[in-house]
């Protein structure tokens, strides 16, 4: 019974909605003023019925008849009456003066009590910010996984900067997170060539290795793989700097597709890949040397990938007011349990050995949702029911340039 009636309780504080702060302190003004009134009025009322009684104590039995007569709405005895105003005729300054000490005191007792709600009410009110700075100074001290924890009967603005402060205290632990391993990373995927670079020429220095065409080749190979890594980590520098320069002309995404599968037909079928096309006429307003970067990433992640698995299901059209480009494959899929954005962070592969020839350097998709993003248009990859991985690219239509 008893936990029934507490999830009624939580209902009910989950059905009223968090007030303002302005209200709340109106209303925890207004409550202190009602109390203050009730406990001076109550007092002031106890106060005249005591006066009253001990006044009657002291009165002599004729001026007690008058009293009576004069509460009953009746005319008292002339004598006795009389005798009630001889008696009566000095307390007035003295019961004024009583009711003013009375008074005072009950003011004095209303600040205290005024204080003490103030205290309780407007305490809970502070709460949040106090939890928000308490994980605030924690965060300073390097603890990025602090948060403000969440109060009962906290207003509508200390639940936003709870919120708010909690989800910058989460963007800062992941940037953190993503800058360590992104500096490993960085430094694993650089180590690579440049040991075999080193090792080579020292090869070739100390005459262990001739200076042949095909040591030449592999070497050139390496500064390559050098140079996609050095261009990657840039452009994904610029578009997080928001200055990612872009040639916007006008562009056919469905022709561009078709020239990106044909100049890479060779690899796509050293991979066991067939391409199935079905590329509409999709005019936007682009940059058709990034656009072209995208479709290359991703048909060399489904070469790497995918490999062996047959069809390659490649379409672009037209969606209202946008284009849409989609590569579909057959091949193992992505693995569960992954977060639907993860495929696109930095240095991620499906494959945790890091190894360079089965996973490459884990960048490709980082560089195609910054161009994309670029473009104000949106990725996304996900695995197809029938099983494999659809990579969609939705950008939206502008007015080309005349």
């Amino acid at each position: 019974m008893s936990s029934l009636a507490s999830r009624t309780r939580r209902g009910w504080r989950r059905l009223l909605p968090p007030w303002p702060l302005t209200w709340q302190i109106t209303l925890a003004f207004v409550g202190a003023m009602l109390v203050n009134g009730l406990l001076v009025s109550a007092a002031m009322d106890m106060w005249g019925d005591y006066s009253i009684a001990r006044l009657k104590a002291g009165l002599s039995p004729a001026a007690l008849r008058a009293t009576r007569e004069l509460e009953a709405k009746r005319t008292p005895a002339t004598a006795d009456l009389a005798e009630l105003m001889r008696e009566t005729s000095g307390l007035q300054d003295t019961l004024q003066q009583e009711s003013n000490a009375v008074l005072y005191l009950m003011l004095a007792l209303a600040a205290l009590v005024t204080m003490a709600i103030g205290y309780m009410i407007l305490g809970k009110l502070g709460r949040g910010l106090d939890n928000v700075a308490g994980a605030a100074r924690r965060i300073a001290e390097g603890d990025l996984a602090a948060r403000a924890l969440p109060v009962r009967f906290a207003s509508r603005e200390e639940r936003e900067l709870i919120r708010d402060f909690n989800r910058m205290a989460g963007s800062l632990q992941r940037a953190s997170r993503e800058l360590s391993e992104g500096t490993a990373a960085v430094a694993h995927e650089l180590r690579t060539p440049l040991t075999i670079l080193q090792g080579r020429l020292q090869g070739i220095s100390d005459g262990i290795f001739a200076a042949e065409p095909v040591i030449i080749d592999s070497l050139l190979h390496q500064t390559e793989a050098l140079g996609r890594i050095v261009d990657d980590l840039l452009t994904l520098h610029l578009a997080n700097a928001g200055r990612m320069k872009l040639q916007i002309g006008d562009v056919d995404l469905g022709a561009e597709a078709h020239r990106v599968v044909t100049a890479m037909a060779h690899e796509l079928g050293q991979a066991g890949l067939a391409p199935v096309l079905t590329l509409a006429p999709a005019p936007i307003a682009a940059d058709g040397l990034r656009l072209r970067q995208v479709i290359s990433a991703v048909l060399s992640n489904a070469c790497r990938y995918a490999a062996g698995s047959g069809p390659l299901a490649i379409g672009v059209w037209r969606n209202a007011g946008s284009v849409v480009l989609e590569i579909a494959d057959r091949g193992p899929g992505l693995p569960p349990g992954i977060q639907p954005d993860q495929p696109f962070d930095r240095f991620w592969r499906s494959e945790t050995s890091r190894n360079r020839e089965a996973g490459g350097s884990g960048l490709g998709l980082a560089v195609v949702r910054a161009i994309v993003e670029a473009h104000e248009g949106e990725v996304s990859l996900r695995n197809r029911a029938e099983g494999g991985a659809v990579f969609t690219m939705t950008l939206p239509v502008q007015v080309p340039s005349a």
